[in-house]
């Protein structure tokens, strides 16, 4: 069946920018995210002659793998205005967030698109109709519920109410996040495919300790037990065996002094949180990858409390 396509005077330009944000936080499994001040800076007009995306930025081989069709900025789009002329568009996106890395870059290009289309619209949709859109979409609540509100994000589906209820922590601007990215990717959903169909009792009660005392941590500010918070049982270790040397580098930012540490989403990136001690934690990642023998590099940044915004 022909796709209807429908030509309205959308404005010339819309510009946007949407975080990179990391899933599970360790022992959140599926459920706690949080946005970080790392952006995809896109900007969309309406006047091209076919479908065009542009990308720069970092990784642009990567991203360029991905047909303009399957491009989750289009899908976003579309998803809110299913009759545009998509031959009429030209993307250009500035990426800063890794491809493939654990940092949800698909989860802001949906984000991004969502909230473009959302512009073009009449019929405007608020921040948690499109969220619960861009995890229906994309399946991943703890990257998704980030991007559009920013800060630490809780996201849990009401059964009965058919819907996702989530809920914001700001997070203190003295919170530094180290990033070890290697040079290689995974993919999440081949991650997924891993992961235990049954979870043992005591590896539920493990996590569901830490993952309260995690939210504790964030509410009150309080980092002294945030090691101890984001250790998991779940999913960690199942996701290490597909890049086991990745574990040594996590180990080695909690010697050298990181308040927690966590595979960032399905990895292969780690996170290290600290306030303080950034270098040393720096080298020691470093060191501890060159050791394995593995290339990469280090962002260094903080968590973001704002989400997808207007620019």
């Amino acid at each position: 069946m022909r796709r209807k396509v429908v030509s309205m005077n959308y404005p010339k330009k819309i510009s946007i920018k949407v975080p990179a944000s990391t899933g599970n936080v360790g022992s959140g499994f599926d459920c706690v995210g949080m946005a970080m001040d790392i952006w995809n800076e896109i900007e969309v007009s309406f006047n091209a002659q076919n479908l065009t995306i542009e990308n720069q930025g970092i990784d642009v081989e990567k991203y360029q793998q991905i047909s303009p069709e399957d491009n989750f900025i289009i899908q976003g789009i579309r998803a809110i205005e299913p009759d545009i002329d998509i031959n009429k568009i030209r993307v250009i996106n500035n990426n800063r967030i890794p491809f493939s890395i654990g940092l949800g870059s698909s989860a802001a290009a949906l984000c991004a698109g969502l909230s473009i289309g959302n512009l073009l619209t009449d019929k405007k949709i608020n921040e948690e109709e499109l969220s619960t859109k861009a995890i229906n979409i994309e399946g991943h609540p703890d990257n998704a519920s980030p991007c559009f509100y920013g800060g630490l994000t809780i996201s849990s589906f009401d059964q009965s109410g058919k819907r996702w209820i989530t809920r914001k922590i700001d997070l203190p601007e003295d919170l530094n996040v180290v990033i070890f990215v290697p040079n290689f990717t995974s993919a999440t959903r081949e991650s997924r495919v891993q992961l235990p169909s049954k979870i043992e009792r005591r590896d539920v009660v493990y996590n569901l300790s830490r993952v309260a005392l995690l939210i504790d941590c964030f509410i009150n500010k309080d980092f002294a037990l945030l090691k101890h918070a984001t250790q998991d049982s779940i999913h960690q270790d199942v996701r290490f065996k597909n890049f086991p040397e990745m574990k040594s580098v996590l180990n080695a930012a909690i010697n050298a002094g990181a308040l927690g540490a966590i595979l960032s989403g399905s990895g292969p990136a780690i996170m290290a949180f600290s306030q303080g001690n950034e270098f040393t934690i720096n080298y020691e990642m470093e060191e501890s990858a060159r050791k394995h023998n593995i290339e990469g590099n280090i962002i260094l940044t903080r968590p973001s409390n704002k989400g997808v915004t207007i620019t």
